[in-house]
């Protein structure tokens, strides 16, 4: 009977609790849910204010009372702070991404500044919170702060290649960089790129080789309009350009033998390719990009034009280099070419190829405002009538 009494009391004290602490405990999940999800809030709203900071548009991340799409939101944030977006002017992406996915998971927005290492980005975001705050409310000011943003977004998106040391050719300034990670100008020059009728397409893509006397194969849409008319009247244009006529089975063919009365746009069975030597169009050494659109970095047998006018945008797309030795020893780790190799005119040469250690990254741009090696900002003259 004891033995019943004391089973009844401890089950009953039993339900009694349980009933009273279901409630209790639904409460304090509730409690725990609204906390988190003011937490959330609260992280988005840091987020946004540093992305506003460094020029991300952020009306476009907005809070709803749904606490999962506020985390998305959040992460979204994270990621184009950290990132950016693809350029929408890349024609061609041919390097692998290394994103770190499961990062904006475990970081918050404090950490974000403490990543923007690269010391052309931080000049820039410094210029762009000074101009906004001199200019606010001015929409003279508007269009200036775009291009800022459209260059600090390209910056934050080569954070996705995480890349050791990089090539990066900016077409309106006419200049190409080496840079390491932190911004530092390694290797800084001038470059020759499309005239806007044959404009350089922008793209991100590696050195794949080099090569030493190079030809130059003569692009066909060249051959064609450019070429032919000047070979039909006057065969001495071939010899004076050390050109070579290549038939199908890219045996040289003698143009003495070749019916050019015969021959049109639409009726050329052959290639042209310009021998290797001093006088190729890409001088003594061409750096090969991977790329569908046959866009490379060269050497040039017209050098005095670096020095001599500043017109930097008259080739056929391709990129002219001012200092391709000093780019080739920095790509290749060694200094395999001295100053003196570009002034000897050794003849009969073929051309060679050199492997190089590693890929190395190459970034094709159109960033009308940018910084110089002194921080200075500069708004560079819009030679494609791209920023309209």
């Amino acid at each position: 009977m004891v033995v019943g009494l004391v089973v009844l009391f401890f089950v009953g004290k039993y339900l009694f609790t349980d009933k009273n602490e279901k409630p209790d405990q639904a409460k304090i999940e509730e409690e725990k849910s609204e906390e988190s999800s003011r937490r959330v809030a609260q992280l988005v709203h840091q987020a946004c204010q540093y992305a506003d900071s460094v020029g991300i548009d952020t009306t476009r991340y907005k809070l709803s009372a749904d606490a999962a799409k506020n985390e998305e939101v959040l992460a979204d944030v994270m990621m184009e702070a950290r990132y950016g977006k693809k350029p929408s002017r890349t024609a061609f992406s041919g390097l692998k991404e290394t994103v770190d996915s499961t990062w904006s998971a475990k970081a918050e927005p404090g950490s974000l500044a403490s990543l923007a290492t690269f010391t052309p980005y931080k000049q820039l975001v410094g210029h762009y919170n000074r101009i906004r705050k001199q200019g606010a409310g001015n929409p003279a000011f508007a269009d200036s702060l775009r291009l800022i943003r459209q260059t600090l977004n390209f910056y934050r998106y080569v954070n996705r290649f995480d890349p050791d040391q990089f090539v990066l050719v900016n077409i309106p300034a006419g200049e190409l960089n080496v840079f390491d990670r932190t911004g530092k100008r390694l290797l800084p020059m001038q470059v020759i790129s499309g005239k806007p009728d044959k404009m350089t397409p922008c793209m991100t893509t590696y050195i794949q080789d080099i090569v030493m006397y190079p030809y130059w194969n003569v692009p066909k849409n060249i051959a064609l309009e450019e070429m032919l008319p000047r070979m039909k009247r006057d065969l001495s244009y071939i010899y004076n350009q050390n050109l070579q006529i290549l038939d199908e089975k890219e045996h040289e063919v003698d143009p003495e033998e070749i019916d050019w009365e015969s021959l049109s746009e639409t009726n050329f069975p052959y290639r042209v390719r310009q021998a290797s030597g001093c006088e190729n169009s890409l001088g003594l050494l061409k750096f090969n990009l991977a790329n569908p659109l046959a866009i490379y970095l060269h050497d040039t047998n017209s050098r005095d034009l670096f020095t001599k006018t500043k017109d930097h945008w008259r080739s056929h797309g391709c990129v002219r280099v001012q200092k391709p030795v000093e780019l080739a020893n920095l790509v290749l780790g060694t200094n395999t070419f001295d100053a003196a190799f570009m002034n000897k005119c050794l003849i009969d040469q073929k051309p060679r190829t050199l492997p190089i250690p590693k890929k190395f990254p190459v970034f094709i741009t159109y960033n009308i405002a940018d910084v110089d090696a002194s921080g200075k900002l500069h708004f560079y003259k819009d030679v494609y009538s791209l920023a309209k």
